[in-house]
C-alpha cells in the first residue's frame, strides 16, 4: 500500500507496536501502528481534544482511515509507546536519547505523568534537559533540592549548562539553608540536617513554584448525569464562576442553578397570568408589597377602599 505523502515508501506495520488488540491505528511516516486509545484518552488532553471531538467516529479504525501525526519521527513514536508497553514493569531504563525523545513527545502532548518520571541521571543533567525543553520546573523540585544540599557548589561547566538565572537562584537557596541553620542554633550545619521538605519550602519561593500540574481527569458518569443536555469540549470549561461541585444531598450546584432558574421562570409566568386577569376585570394590579397586599376577595386593599367611597357616592 502505497502513500504519496511519503514518495515512494511502502507503508508497513510495526514490527513492535502493531498490537492485535489495540483498538485505534496511527500513522507515523510509513509505519503504521495499532495501539490502545485509552492511554492517550486518559493522560493527554491534547489527544482527548482529538479523539473525543472528532467528527468522524470511524477515524482510526482501519488502516485506510488512520489518524496522522506530522512532524513526529517513527522512531521517536516507538520510543515513547515504550512507556506504556514496557514488557518489564517499573523498570525504566534507557539511554539518555531515548529519554530525550520521550520527554519532548510528553511536553508536546500534555503528557503529565510522562515528564513526571525519574530518568536516572545527574540531577544537573537533568534542570539542563527540562529547561531546554521548557518543561515546567515543578517536575525538577527533587533536582533543584538535591544540587542545594550537596556539599560541593556548581563548577563552572555545570554552571554554564543551567545559565546564570538558575545558578544564581540555586545559590541564593543555598544560602537560604545556611542562614535558617544559624538561626536554629546549630554551630557547624550540613546540609544533611536539613530534611529534604525543609529545603523544598526553601526552593519553592526562591524558584516561585505553586503546586504540581495533575493530568487531566476523564468525564465520570455521574458528571454526564449531572447535565445530560449538555455536550462541554475539553479545553472550553462552561462560563461562570460556580463549578459543577457535587452537594451533600447528592445533586451538584448545576442542578441547584438550573432548579432556581425554572422556579424564576414560574413566578414570572405567574405575574403575566394574574395581571392579564386582572385587567380583564378592570381592575389595575399594583406593585407587590404592603401597600399592594391583596385581601381574600382577590382585590388589594386600596383598590377595595375607592370602591366602597364610589359607592357611598
Amino acid at each position: 500500500m502505497a502513500n504519496p505523502d511519503h514518495g515512494v515508501s511502502r507503508v508497513v506495520h510495526h514490527k513492535d507496536f502493531y498490537l492485535r488488540g489495540g483498538d485505534m491505528t496511527v500513522l507515523v511516516e510509513n509505519h503504521l501502528y495499532r495501539i490502545h486509545s485509552y492511554f492517550f484518552e486518559r493522560e493527554s488532553l491534547f489527544f482527548r481534544q482529538k479523539l473525543v471531538g472528532s467528527n468522524d467516529e470511524d477515524r482510526g479504525s482501519t488502516d485506510t482511515n488512520a489518524y496522522t501525526l506530522d512532524d513526529v519521527k517513527s522512531e521517536d513514536f516507538a520510543r515513547f509507546l515504550w512507556v506504556f508497553y514496557n514488557p518489564k514493569y517499573s523498570v525504566y531504563e534507557a539511554p539518555l536519547d531515548t529519554w530525550l525523545s520521550i520527554l519532548k513527545l510528553a511536553n508536546r502532548w500534555s503528557f503529565d505523568n510522562v515528564k513526571e518520571l525519574s530518568l536516572d541521571i545527574e540531577p544537573v543533567e537533568k534542570i539542563a534537559i527540562y529547561h531546554d525543553n521548557t518543561i515546567s520546573r515543578l517536575y525538577l523540585l527533587p533536582s533543584y533540592v538535591a544540587v542545594c544540599k550537596r556539599d560541593k557548589p556548581l563548577s563552572f561547566t555545570e554552571g554554564m549548562k543551567l545559565g546564570m538565572e538558575t545558578v544564581l537562584r540555586i545559590a541564593d537557596a543555598r544560602e537560604r539553608v545556611r542562614q535558617h541553620a544559624s538561626e536554629s542554633g546549630i554551630r557547624t550545619p550540613t546540609f544533611e540536617d536539613f530534611e529534604d521538605s525543609e529545603v523544598e519550602l526553601l526552593v519553592r519561593e526562591v524558584f516561585g513554584l505553586g503546586s504540581r500540574p495533575a493530568s487531566p481527569t476523564p468525564p465520570t458518569a455521574s458528571d454526564q448525569r449531572a447535565t445530560p443536555t449538555s455536550t462541554v469540549k475539553l479545553g472550553n470549561p462552561p462560563k461562570g464562576n460556580t463549578p459543577f461541585a457535587p452537594r451533600s444531598n447528592g445533586g451538584s450546584a448545576a442542578g441547584a442553578a438550573t432548579r432556581s432558574t425554572i422556579d424564576t421562570m414560574r413566578s414570572i409566568t405567574f405575574l403575566h397570568v394574574h395581571q392579564h386577569l386582572q385587567q380583564q376585570r378592570g381592575t389595575t394590579p399594583l406593585p407587590p408589597g404592603p401597600a399592594g397586599s391583596t385581601t381574600g376577595s382577590g382585590q388589594t386593599k386600596g383598590q377595595g377602599q375607592r370602591d366602597s367611597s364610589s359607592g357611598n357616592k
